[in-house]
């Protein structure tokens, strides 16, 4: 979803920066089809007196369709300090519109101060499990001091027809807030992902709903008083 968003924002002409601090999983270059593409890993970020010069670090980037994406390599055995992560996300949001973060689970923000004042995005599965993490994570956002996260519903995968399913309006009445979607899967980018392609486009399915998200981010990162802004 991170990546589909920050797809959708480069064809509205934003510079755009995709973070991968998924600490477990990570290997969002895998997931794009670029890992065999040169360019800077999280694991080889060195961020002196917590500082990193945004421009020069946005060089070294790898680029996906007109994306500059910084991937974590789990197998580097390396996890990065919080400052790091900090320091990289403060020095590539000099440098562009926009610095979209993949948290994973979400641990990672009450660590992270720039993390915890960005704009929060939480994919929730339309289940009765994936609503209750959904809730269950907005607590914690709302305890570290977050804004109100923006939440879209993502259908789950391999559900049987008319089982574990939960509507939009249901979702909502349980969150008591709005819920964006629904995102849907699509065989056809999971097996692009599973051969290696990558995510060539937004699927029909998540369209709308990352179009409703990116027109949220262009709102976040709008100039005030002709001043330029920039938002995580």
């Amino acid at each position: 979803m991170a990546s589909m968003l920050a797809w959708t924002l480069a064809r509205r002409e934003h510079s755009c920066v995709l973070i991968d601090a998924d600490f477990v999983a990570g290997c969002l270059d895998l997931l794009l089809g670029v890992e065999r593409e040169p360019g800077l890993r999280f694991s080889q970020v060195d961020a002196p007196l917590g500082r990193i010069e945004g421009e020069a670090m946005n060089h070294e980037l790898m680029t996906w369709e007109g994306v500059r994406v910084l991937p974590y390599d789990p197998w580097s055995a390396r996890q990065p300090d919080w400052w790091e992560v900090q320091a990289a996300i403060r020095a590539l949001a000099e440098a562009n519109d926009v610095v979209i973060v993949d948290a994973g689970q979400g641990g990672l923000i009450e660590t992270v101060p720039d993390l915890r004042s960005g704009m929060q995005v939480i994919a929730a599965e339309l289940s009765v499990m994936g609503l209750a993490r959904a809730k269950a994570h907005r607590s914690r956002l709302d305890s570290w001091g977050c804004e109100a996260p923006h939440i879209v519903g993502v259908e789950p995968r391999g559900a049987p027809r008319g089982r574990g399913h939960v509507g939009i309006g249901e979702a909502q009445d349980y969150l008591t807030a709005t819920v964006l979607g629904p995102v849907k899967p699509s065989v056809n980018l999971c097996g692009d992902v599973l051969e290696g392609l990558g995510i060539r486009s937004v699927t029909k399915g998540s369209r709308k709903a990352m179009n409703l998200l990116a027109d949220l981010v262009e709102q976040a990162i709008r100039p005030v008083s002709g001043t330029s802004h920039k938002d995580q």
